[in-house]
């Protein structure tokens, strides 16, 4: 792949061209189909976004431009393959592990219904805290504008590699560890659908069933919706938003309150148990530690005097001198 296109890293798209590889195999197999508007105009995006990229690396230098489109048509491509797999992956039907989080839950000494209690018992923060928990998609559209405004490109690219890897992860787990989620394990959907914002917590039940029941035949793009509960992807995007925007200034301190408050809403308005949050917060800091360490030990570019002989290193300074004088 040509330097223009590589980023966020040349890994990721051999590994988003193996899931696509992967999908199509299994949908063969399965005799499920794909609907197929809604990815064909995805393709169709993800290609005109890599065609502006290239423009605007090979032929006009738009750094921001390029980084806007390449981020968004990266992001686009690896969260459409795993988003199928993550669908055909359901159709395992693997024992549900609700049970299991309760009992940890419990010896966690969290009450799952007391906390959903207490919010229906105080509408307004349940509310808010819904409204904060609904963030985490249009967050991922602004780190990758702010980012690319900032022309802060290595912290963007680390960004989407850290999105991918967890999301990754998290289909992984959901694959051989399902869980319908603590409103349909208490059964209390049609008991607190009126006090309390639950779309996010129980928008995945019916196609889960399905799934789960091979009662489906064909995926549709709009119909797709996360069914994973552990780990909780919407707490591991929470961390990674934070961190990315981290050193910004005014957005950063906003964007570490914004979600905190996303983390908090995952266990009420996202429908998780709490060992749903924890799993998603250790494994989203493990991802960006990891980062952070890499980027740490990364090979400095050496100064271009470095290892001169003294001779030549007087020479370099005199040019260099007369090359910054003004005219």
């Amino acid at each position: 792949m040509s330097s223009p296109l590589a980023a966020p890293h040349p890994g990721l798209w051999a590994l988003t061209t193996a899931l696509v590889a992967v999908d199509g195999i299994w949908l063969v197999g399965s005799g499920m189909t794909l609907e197929p508007l809604g990815f064909s105009v995805v393709a169709t995006i993800v290609a005109v976004l890599l065609a502006a990229a290239a423009f605007w690396g090979h032929v006009k230098s738009e750094p921001t431009l390029r980084a806007m489109a390449l981020s968004t048509a990266c992001l686009l491509a690896f969260t459409v393959a795993v988003a199928v797999l993550h669908y055909l992956a359901a159709t395992l039907a693997r024992p549900l592990i609700d049970e299991l989080l309760v009992n940890a839950e419990a010896a966690l000494g969290f009450d799952w219904r007391a906390h959903v209690a207490f919010m229906q018992a105080h509408p307004d923060l349940a509310w808010s805290l819904a409204l904060a928990y609904h963030s985490s998609g249009p967050q991922v559209a602004g780190v990758v504008i702010v980012l690319s405004a900032l022309r802060r490109l290595g912290r963007l690219w680390a960004f989407v590699r850290l999105f991918a890897a967890t999301l990754l992860v998290v289909i992984a787990f959901s694959a051989f560890f399902p869980a319908e989620g603590p409103y349909a394990f208490y059964a209390l959907q049609e008991d607190t659908a009126d006090r309390l914002e639950t779309v996010g917590a129980t928008w995945h039940l019916e196609p889960l069933a399905r799934l789960r029941g091979g009662r489906a035949e064909t995926i549709a793009l709009g119909d797709i919706r996360g069914l994973a509960t552990f780990p909780s992807f919407h707490v591991c995007l929470a961390v990674i938003s934070a961190w990315a925007l981290a050193p910004v200034p005014v957005l950063g301190p906003l964007a570490l309150v914004l979600n905190a408050a996303v983390v908090i809403a995952t266990i009420s308005a996202g429908g998780h148990y709490l060992p749903d949050v924890l799993a998603g917060g250790l494994l989203a800091l493990a991802m960006v530690a990891r980062q952070s360490r890499a980027g740490r030990l990364l090979p400095r570019r050496p100064h271009p005097s470095a290892g001169m002989p003294a001779f030549r290193l007087r020479s370099w300074r005199i040019r260099s001198a007369v090359m910054r004088a003004p005219s």
